[in-house]
């Protein structure tokens, strides 16, 4: 019988999608999920890895959830960029001075391929140049989230996907995988998969939504119409940016409009 040389059993070993049985039952090292709801499930980020983040929709606390983490990133020395690839709303830069994440320390990619942002998430993972690195899929393929595993293992990096709640039942070998929905008083967060424990739901998270990004995404829910551009020469030649600025218009009224109806 042939054993594996030392060497190859440390590296197995030091893998992220593969834990010990004897390992604690939280995870004890990396930087600290920054709720004190989380403070017995899930205390710490892992140091390294993918993790798979699934929402119910635009606005519904994926950022929110990720928020204390990169408030901390962004004092870490040296410093190094958190990247943003194919979010699903324009990046703002005020924003995010009032959540105290300073603009200049975000790389915004506006991506539309799904294959070149996966591309791109790989090749920011594997260089390790980043603090974090959030991609947003519609959908991850098995072979897709071992190379993003991958990746982020050779460059000691630390990413974020988020998925859409349906895609909640894949068997992707990643070691942490969160899920948030939303209901009339909480953001509800069930950690699905996670190392050295069992999975745990319905984790009451208030105040981590983002209000506006929530009410675009009912408004666009309620009314469609709303968000439909025209297909005239004009608005063909519109850019990303004005379309963005238009959809958040369109939120903005909706939502007085129900203000003065309530």
């Amino acid at each position: 019988m042939h054993l594996p040389s030392q060497p190859a059993l440390t590296s197995l070993l030091n893998r992220q999608d593969l834990w010990l049985g004897e390992q604690a039952a939280t995870q004890l090292t990396g930087l600290s999920t920054g709720f004190a709801e989380l403070t017995q499930h899930l205390p710490y980020w892992p140091a390294h890895g993918v993790c798979e983040l699934y929402s119910q929709g635009l606005g519904c606390g994926e950022l929110g959830l990720l928020h204390p983490l990169m408030r901390a990133l962004c004092t870490e020395q040296p410093l190094a960029p958190i990247m943003l690839i194919a979010p699903p709303a324009l990046p703002n830069a005020l924003g995010l001075a009032l959540l105290q994440l300073p603009p200049e320390r975000f790389i915004w990619l506006n991506i539309s391929s799904a294959r070149e942002a996966l591309w791109a998430m790989e090749q920011a993972l594997h260089s390790g140049s980043c603090s974090l690195v959030l991609g947003w899929f519609a959908h991850l393929s098995l072979k897709a989230a071992r190379r993003l595993q991958l990746a982020a293992e050779e460059g000691n990096s630390l990413g974020f996907c988020v998925l859409p709640l349906s895609q909640a039942g894949n068997q992707h070998p990643l070691p942490l995988k969160l899920a948030l929905q939303a209901d009339s008083s909480a953001i509800r967060l069930s950690i699905l998969k996670r190392r050295g424990g069992w999975p745990v739901s319905d984790i009451a998270l208030p105040n981590i939504a983002v209000p506006i990004w929530r009410k675009m995404a009912l408004a666009a829910t309620a009314s469609p119409a709303m968000f439909t551009a025209p297909r005239d020469h004009q608005t063909r030649q519109q850019t990303g940016v004005d379309v963005s600025l238009a959809r958040l218009n369109a939120a903005n009224d909706h939502a007085q409009h129900e203000a003065q109806d309530g």
